[in-house]
């Protein structure tokens, strides 16, 4: 009992001790924290002072290659030479294409009536209307003519010039003469004017109601070649066709230049096609045209 007595005489004298010293405990702890939180605080101010450290650049370093050079160039100059791509020759083929355009060629025999022709001296805006089988398509350069193997080649005034299995034949405007000599747009300016007779009313309205069921006959009376000057499309030179009473008719002249119709640039490339294949489809043509320096309207019924 005595040795009880003792320790619980020990734990109470030690717990009396500690509440004496709890506000000096209190205090050690406290300077303790302070100083672990001041130490923390200036080891981030340091760190954000503190410069980075510079990296120094980067050079690469020499290396003697000479052994391994030459053959590195050699085989360079092998690909280069090899042409793996192919190799560009500016316009030569539209180039050969118009060297090798016989205006001579034989007559074709193939079944097919020439409407109407639009010469041009960029012949990639020509233009050629071309009947078989009962059915009139309008071709461009290059395009075959349907339901035969011949391709549109060339296009002058009065003819066009067809390849028929690799043979030049020459397809001519209806009404038009074989023998009479190829018309180009170069040879049939600044020809003079003819002098015709007035045409007869009977007549004009045998040809108004000839185009009046086909558009694309409008072709036969009255002929459209381009004018380029400088490089640009100038409008389209008119002359008469084998039958010229609908062109003295309606009051055009030889050497006209067509520049509107009915309302649209005639001097855009870019919509001619369109543009030719609409005015087909129409029965009335408002035509501008240039002469002498000054415009006139022309009016066309069908």
């Amino acid at each position: 009992m005595a040795s009880k007595d003792n320790i619980r005489g020990l734990f109470v004298q030690l717990g009396r001790q500690i509440v004496l010293h709890q506000a000096q405990i209190s205090r050690w702890l406290t300077l303790i924290f302070t100083a672990l939180i001041a130490w923390v605080i200036g080891a981030l101010i340091w760190a954000i002072l503190t410069p980075a450290p510079s990296v120094g650049k980067w050079s690469a370093t020499a290396v003697s290659s000479n052994a391994s050079s030459a053959p590195q160039v050699s085989n360079i100059s092998n690909l280069l030479s090899a042409n793996l791509f192919g190799i560009y020759i500016h316009n030569q083929a539209q180039s050969a294409q118009k060297q090798q355009v016989a205006q001579d060629a034989p007559q074709t025999r193939l079944n097919l009536t020439l409407v109407g022709a639009v010469s041009s001296s960029n012949e990639q805006l020509s233009l050629a209307i071309i009947a078989n089988q009962g059915k009139q398509a309008t071709y461009g350069i290059g395009e075959t003519i349907e339901n035969t193997r011949a391709t549109l080649k060339a296009v002058l005034i009065d003819r066009v010039i067809i390849q028929n299995q690799g043979r030049d034949e020459t397809l001519m405007l209806a009404g038009i003469d074989y023998n009479k000599e190829p018309q180009t747009i170069a040879s049939k300016r600044g020809e003079p004017e003819q002098d015709v007779e007035a045409p007869s009313d009977d007549n004009l309205s045998a040809i108004r109601t000839e185009i009046s069921s086909d558009p694309q006959k409008i072709f036969q009376y009255i002929r459209l070649s381009q004018v380029m000057e400088d490089g640009s499309l100038k409008g389209y030179r008119v002359r008469p066709g084998s039958q010229r009473e609908l062109f003295d008719q309606v009051g055009l002249k030889e050497g006209d230049i067509a520049t509107v119709l009915n309302g649209k640039d005639l001097t855009d490339p870019s919509q001619i096609a369109s543009l030719w294949k609409d005015a087909l489809g129409l029965n009335e043509w408002n035509l501008t045209v240039e002469r002498d320096g000054q415009t006139h309207d022309i009016y066309i019924q069908f």
